[in-house]
């Protein structure tokens, strides 16, 4: 990273930019660009590696993409403000790459669903068969995480 000073290396510093993130943007490859998509997202972390869970519809692109090639990066942010009189704003980002992987166990899926909804603070609905059966559901695991944050003074 070019600027250290803006460099972010606590862990619980990176997963509090986390739980305050509401888009996780994934970017695929395989044709001649990259392909970025913003997405609604879960996660956790176990046995000391993070997961991210995504759901999308049944066919697309991006399902074909990972089919090819299932190595992806991907980034969270929470810009807060343009600095006036400069070319800068505030902000904190966490940014990585890994592997996605479709999820087909049910109960994986309900789960994987559970931890988005939990992600945007959803406390009524619960996902069920019904609705997991109408989507694909993905998970993300992260093998470089890193942050980065401008605070201001």
């Amino acid at each position: 990273m070019r600027r250290k000073d803006r460099e972010i290396t606590d862990k619980n510093e990176i997963m509090d930019i986390i739980d305050r993130s509401k888009v996780i943007r994934i970017a695929f490859t395989g044709e001649e660009y990259p392909y970025v998509l913003p997405f609604n997202f879960g996660y956790e972390e176990k046995d000391g590696r993070m997961y991210f869970y995504i759901h999308t519809a049944t066919e697309g692109k991006k399902n074909r993409l990972l089919d090819e090639n299932n190595k992806v990066a991907f980034e969270l942010d929470n810009c807060r403000d343009y600095v006036e009189g400069s070319i800068t704003s505030l902000y904190e980002s966490v940014a990585g790459c890994g592997v996605m992987t479709e999820i087909a166990d049910m109960s994986e899926k309900l789960s994987a669903l559970g931890l988005i909804l939990k992600q945007y603070g959803e406390k009524t609905y619960k996902p069920d068969s019904s609705c997991a059966s109408r989507t694909r559901v993905y998970r993300l695991e992260a093998k470089e995480v890193s942050g980065k944050a401008n605070r201001g003074k």
